[in-house]
């Protein structure tokens, strides 16, 4: 959808139609942050995840209009019932994005053509019936089909071909791709890569690898390559093989440390979770709720499953370093796993003669708290964080603060 929200509160107000606009909380002008600013409010610099009080200043004739999430869902809800009308391969995006699977639907001598007239079709209900603009990408697998979507906008309609990739994709700059935020931009920039094209024709792919990680490099450049996930997950928000812990804050949290401390301990959580259950997790999902009810969800694949708390941890934070907005006060940090696997790896008894790697060694001392934990209560010792003697306030809400230990 384009603009959302903005064309949500225009819809329920036509005569914001033409008019700069945008939304934002109006709970406290001076510390809002715009949610969405439509095409008009854009001619005059105004954007997402800008203070109003420095749009007002670009805009004086701005139109602000208070968020209203329960009709941006209702909107999203009509939207979503017409997309199951046409096929059931579905997979939500987000509240305002889905990809459809409409292969069966554009069969016959000329695919494209077909394909063309089902998106306009698609388009002009949404406008006519819904009254809400949208873009639409067409393209073989999911990561083309996305990329062409924002191609053309407002109301743009883009098929993004294999064969069109090095013409349309390569040059455009390499922070246009999904998957490339602002811990990843920087390391690619230090190894000159600039531009899509640069990353799909990068040569050293072991340097590649240690810039910003084995699976991080490789789905990179399959998708600089123009390859990507065909196939439709059409249960993406209903999967329950997950394993998820959150915590909502009393206030608006904006302190990047307290907001770090609180994703070990959830991560701790989750890391004993599957490890009791005997599972390996193949992916992490960082998931925010920000003070001007705006969200954000971001999932990454691991190299290896695993069940360790510092590996499931270290892949969370590169989520958080790479996509969090930190001026934007936290109300709620959630983190999951998913992609679990059965442990099948048998443990073999140590002896005393046995020299111990660092894995093993971590992996004896988790296996030492999940016994002492499970025979004297869940709470008798908890990985956590040090604490520092001038440092009395709790990450987390307990009833009784746990003991916290420095491994």
């Amino acid at each position: 959808m384009n603009c959302f929200f903005v064309s949500c509160e225009i819809a329920e107000n036509p005569e914001l139609e033409g008019k700069p606009v945008v939304v934002a909380p109006s709970a406290s002008r001076r510390k809002s942050i715009i949610l969405t600013a439509n095409y008009e409010a854009r001619k005059f610099g105004v954007h997402s995840a800008m203070r109003l009080q420095d749009a007002l200043r670009l805009c004086p004739n701005l139109y602000v209009v208070d968020s209203n999430m329960e009709t941006y869902v209702r909107y999203s809800n009509d939207f979503f019932n017409y997309f199951y009308s046409i096929t059931p391969l579905v997979e939500p995006g987000s509240i305002d994005e889905a990809f459809l699977d409409v292969t069966n639907l554009c069969i016959g001598d000329n695919v494209f053509e077909n394909v063309m007239n089902l998106a306009n079709k698609i388009q002009q209900y949404l406008l006519v019936n819904l009254h809400l603009p949208c873009s639409i990408g067409i393209g073989p697998n999911k990561f083309l089909a996305k990329m062409a979507s924002d191609m053309k906008k407002p109301l743009g309609i883009t098929i993004l071909r294999k064969r069109e990739v090095p013409k349309l994709m390569w040059p455009l700059p390499v922070e246009d791709m999904p998957g490339v935020g602002k811990k990843t931009l920087p390391l690619l920039h230090m190894i000159k890569i600039k531009t899509i094209g640069d990353l799909a024709n990068f040569k050293d792919l072991k340097m590649l690898k240690d810039m910003v990680g084995e699976t991080n490099a490789q789905a990179l450049m399959a998708h600089a390559r123009g390859e990507g996930d065909t196939e439709i997950n059409t249960h993406r928000y209903t999967d329950v093989s997950s394993v998820s812990n959150s915590q909502t804050f009393d206030n608006d949290e904006y302190s990047p440390r307290i907001i770090k401390d609180t994703l070990k301990v959830l991560m701790n959580s989750v890391a004993y979770r599957i490890d009791k259950k005997e599972y390996l997790a193949g992916n992490v999902t960082l998931q925010i709720k920000y003070s001007n009810f705006s969200s954000l969800t971001r999932s990454r694949n691991l190299e290896r499953p695993t069940a360790d708390e510092k590996e499931l941890y270290r892949a969370v934070e590169e989520i958080y370093d790479d996509y969090v907005n930190e001026e934007i006060g936290i109300r709620l940090i959630g983190v999951a796993v998913g992609k679990l696997v059965k442990n099948k790896i048998t443990q073999s008894q140590m002896t005393i003669f046995d020299e111990l790697t660092p894995n093993q060694k971590t992996e004896t001392v988790d296996k030492l708290i999940n016994s002492i934990n499970e025979n004297f209560g869940s709470d008798t010792i908890v990985i956590g964080v040090k604490k520092t003697k001038t440092e009395h306030k709790d990450i987390m809400q307990h009833k009784r603060p746990p003991e916290v230990f420095k491994r």
